[in-house]
């Protein structure tokens, strides 16, 4: 599969929607020139923190931070749920794996989402190559909600651990659950964070011709599985305004005539689970 195909193939229903969701920055995002958002004050939260980063991932990292992109992410979550303590997503060049949640490491209790700095080179890489040709869609834009998703996945990695939240079959792809569960169920996100993190996974996806063992052994579901599941959700969401996602190089008719039930399926799920920790109204 080839989101760029299915991109170019849905210029017209589905960019056209995409393009009017990514100007409006007052409803998802801030302008550049913006700082960063405020962390909450209050119970404990997930808080967000900025290293130095080297000079080649520098200039991508400043256009993320003021964005302020992550911090509405972490924002949206710390509205939604309360954890037992606080938690940390930094961004870095001290560490190589990731983006990665980090209960421990070396026995050493850490419970930290780390990113590292080459990540964000790597999504911008990505991007430049899969958009080339692309209307409607940025490789700045595409980063931003691309991370947007990523986060949001850790910190599903994060609720499951910290809540010890009940999972049937693979972390990973309940958490990509989340990520979508939280980004379409928030009006300031919509279907750009998932759609754009298919996106993502498309490219950093291994040729068929190229795959072995440890590809299907991997605890993730295979890239194109998990760009196909995305683009479901996103169409269960909103059959009607979505709909360009059926068809010729999108979803096959057969898969979506099911999506509008597992979207429903995906938020009662994470409602339920959720609804035991939420986050105590904050005191005006």
């Amino acid at each position: 599969m080839s989101l760029k195909r299915l991109f170019a193939a849905l210029s017209a229903p589905l960019l056209a929607i995409l393009a009017v969701l990514a100007v409006q920055p007052a409803a998802g995002y801030a302008q550049a020139s913006e700082p960063p958002a405020e962390q909450p004050a209050g119970p404990a939260h997930f808080v967000v923190s900025w290293e130095k980063l080297k000079p080649a991932n520098e200039k991508i990292a400043r256009k993320l931070r003021h964005s302020r992109a992550v911090e509405r992410v972490v924002s949206a979550v710390n509205a939604l749920v309360q954890v037992p303590q606080e938690l940390g997503i930094v961004f870095t060049d001290d560490v190589e794996i990731g983006p990665a949640y980090l209960p421990d490491q070396n026995g050493q209790e850490l419970h930290v989402i780390v990113v590292p700095g080459h990540f964000l080179r790597t999504e911008q890489d990505i991007f430049r190559k899969a958009l080339k040709g692309v209307k409607g869609l940025s490789v700045n834009q595409a980063v931003r909600y691309a991370t947007q998703f990523v986060i949001a996945h850790e910190i599903g990695h994060a609720l499951v651990d910290q809540l010890d939240l009940p999972v049937t079959g693979k972390e990973e792809d309940a958490v990509d659950g989340f990520a979508a569960y939280l980004l379409t169920s928030e009006r300031q996100f919509g279907p750009m964070g998932p759609v754009s993190a298919g996106l993502l996974f498309d490219g950093l996806s291994t040729p068929a011709n190229d795959l072995d063992d440890s590809d299907f052994a991997d605890e993730h579901s295979m890239p194109q599985q998990r760009v196909y599941q995305l683009l479901c959700w996103v169409y269960g969401s909103d059959t009607k305004r979505y709909r360009g996602l059926v068809g010729k190089g999108g979803l096959p008719k057969r898969r979506a005539v099911r999506c509008a039930d597992e979207y429903k399926q995906l938020r009662s799920s994470w409602d339920r689970l959720l609804a035991p920790h939420h986050a105590a109204p904050v005191a005006a």
